[in-house]
This record gives structure tokens, C-alpha cells and sequence, in this order.
């Protein structure tokens, strides 16, 4: 589904609520975020097709962590040349033997600047895709549309660094927040408001 501007997100319902959501950058360079599990991968290629994007159009892929539901689908990009890039910590916290190819940092697809937040606390190397020209930040497991903070009580998770990423992410006033899974979030008021409480349930429990 076109979002805005030259991003794109996909968005997953209940029947595919173990799989992450995806967002994809359509520029010069063309950068999808999170493919999620093969099980919505059929969905992912289909929608992507009647928004004329091609797997094969896709340069790069970002990984906001490397759980399951948002990077088990990285091979089917992989194999039609996409290259993969996620944070260097994640190596140790992961099931997957994954290489990156490119090393993480900020760039810009011809158009779009691309601000990488590492936002530790759902894992050691979770990170945050940060969109300064749409005032956007793609957040992966960091915080959802009612407020919940990603899980800290996981492998590799930590709720001090948790907080800090929060308060980190907060401090960008993003008028769009585009979660792992559920809602896209917009108004600055609201997700400051979403953020106050994430901390909130983190510091209480």
C-alpha cells in the first residue's frame, strides 16, 4: 500500500500477526525494511506487484533485528541480488546465520535521507529507520500503536536499555511511528503521549 511520498508499507492483519510488518523505500535505490516470515511472503510479493514494485527492483534490505517473523524472508531477496545490512550486534542473538553486505549506516536512496537509530532493549542490536524528510520513524519491536514497549524479557533483551532507546526515539518528535506489527501511528501529540506511556508501563513493571 503506497503510504506517502515514495513509501510504501504493508501492514498485516490478524490472520498474520507472527509476521513483522514491511515498509519499502521506492527510489533510485530501493530499500525494503523487515520481509518478515515466508508465511506472508506469497501476500507481501502479490501486494508489492499491484503497487508495481518488483522483488527484483529491490537493492537492499534493512533488518530492524533479526527475530524470525522480520527476516526469516531475506533469502527470496537475497537470491534476486538485494543486499543485506542490519546491526553487528544482532550476530550474537540470533537463529540465523545471516552475513551482512553492506556495513550499517546512514545513506540516502537519491531522495530520501536514511537515519539509522540503534535502539537497543527488544535486542542488542535493534534499531530504528529514521525518515527526516517525512518526519517518520520506522521502529520495528521498540513500541506499538497502544503504547506497549517491545518485550524486554527475551534473549538479548534489556529494559534499561529499552528506556533509553524510548526516551532516545521520543526526543526526534516524529509525526509518524511505523511499528513491527499493528497501526502506522500518526500525530506528534499522540506518540509523545504513546511514549510517556511505554516508559511508564517499563518503569512500573
Amino acid at each position: 500500500m503506497h503510504i506517502f511520498g515514495k513509501l510504501y508499507g504493508y501492514v498485516w492483519g490478524y490472520a498474520f500477526r507472527d509476521t513483522s510488518n514491511t515498509y519499502i523505500i521506492k527510489d533510485d535505490t530501493t530499500v525494503i525494511i523487515d520481509p518478515g516470515c515466508y508465511k506472508s511472503f506469497t501476500n507481501l510479493f502479490g501486494l508489492m506487484k499491484n503497487d508495481k514494485i518488483d522483488v527484483q527492483d529491490v537493492d537492499i534490505i534493512i533488518n530492524t533485528h533479526l527475530h524470525k517473523d522480520h527476516c526469516e524472508s531475506n533469502p527470496m531477496f537475497m537470491r534476486r541480488g538485494a543486499l543485506l545490512t542490519f546491526h553487528e550486534l544482532e550476530r550474537d542473538f540470533t537463529a540465523y546465520n545471516y552475513k551482512a553486505d553492506l556495513k550499517l549506516n546512514n545513506f540516502n536512496t537519491g531522495s530520501i535521507d536514511i537515519e539509522i537509530i540503534h535502539t537497543p532493549g527488544h535486542t542488542p542490536g535493534s534499531i530504528a529507520v529514521h525518515l527526516p524528510d517525512y518526519e517518520t520513524i520506522i521502529c520495528g519491536d521498540l513500541i506499538f500503536e497502544n503504547g506497549l514497549p517491545g518485550r524486554t524479557d527475551i534473549y538479548g533483551g534489556n529494559k534499561k536499555d529499552m528506556i533509553k532507546s524510548i526516551e532516545k526515539v521520543k526526543s526526534y518528535e516524529p509525526r509518524y511511528v511505523m511499528p513491527g506489527h499493528g497501526r502506522i501511528v500518526e500525530g506528534k501529540k499522540g506518540i509523545s503521549a504513546l511514549f510517556d506511556k511505554a516508559l511508564q508501563i517499563l518503569v512500573r513493571y
